[in-house]
């Protein structure tokens, strides 16, 4: 079976991309993500992991190189500094790829993409005051046997919320939120966010937007 793998890390890139006209209110720094284990595609040193597969020669995203022209993930934050991650995933993947859209002084911070076993992207974003939001998209629940509970964690639902042009399921972890699309279907889209008020989060999962599969 042929299995894609693209890991890229960007700590401390900077970016060129005009932030999105989100303001953020003050930040708590917990000392913990969301779910209670380390954010998706990081340790819990925050360190990058390892996607089981097999590599197919994909090489690391390179960083501080400008597109050759405007992409359709222009808008994507630190798109200007990986322009090809965000495309590659949307035109190797089935389903609809999603990024966030940002105010500075928010980075992308880990991400990386498969093809196997239906497909899964996993990105995290680190923002002010230690904040941090992490988008999780695809089949979710394969590492997991397909247990939504596991896979997709909750302690409490609040209510509807759009997730771009999508609406989602907003809801409560013990230290954080958390937004889901189709939770626990194949494929689903899941957002949570770390050190953000409830206006902010939704303002968030409101502004991303569908990256355009072009071959």
């Amino acid at each position: 079976m042929l299995v894609v793998l693209l890991v890229v890390v960007l700590a401390g890139c900077g970016s060129t991309v005009t932030p999105a006209p989100l303001t953020f209110g003050p930040s708590h720094s917990p000392a913990a993500s969301p779910s209670g284990t380390a954010a998706p595609g990081t340790s819990a040193t925050g360190a990058p992991t390892a996607t089981a597969g097999t590599s197919t020669g994909a090489s690391p995203l390179a960083t501080d190189t400008p597109s050759s022209g405007p992409t359709a993930t222009a808008d994507c934050t630190n798109s200007s500094n990986n322009p090809a991650f965000f495309d590659q995933a949307a035109a190797g993947l089935t389903w609809p790829v999603y990024c966030a859209v940002l105010p500075d002084p928010w980075r992308l911070e880990v991400g990386s993409f498969r093809m196997a076993n239906g497909g899964h992207m996993e990105v995290t974003y680190r923002g002010p005051g230690d904040a941090h939001l992490s988008l999780a998209e695809g089949n979710i629940c394969f590492d997991v046997g397909g247990d939504v509970e596991q896979c997709a964690p909750r302690d409490a639902v609040i209510g509807d919320a759009a997730f771009g042009d999508l609406t989602g399921e907003l809801g409560r972890l013990s230290n954080g939120l958390v937004l889901d699309v189709d939770r626990g279907a194949n494929p689903s889209w899941r957002m949570t966010g770390l050190g953000l008020s409830e206006a902010d989060f939704t303002a968030i999962g409101a502004a991303t937007i569908r990256v355009p599969a072009t071959p």
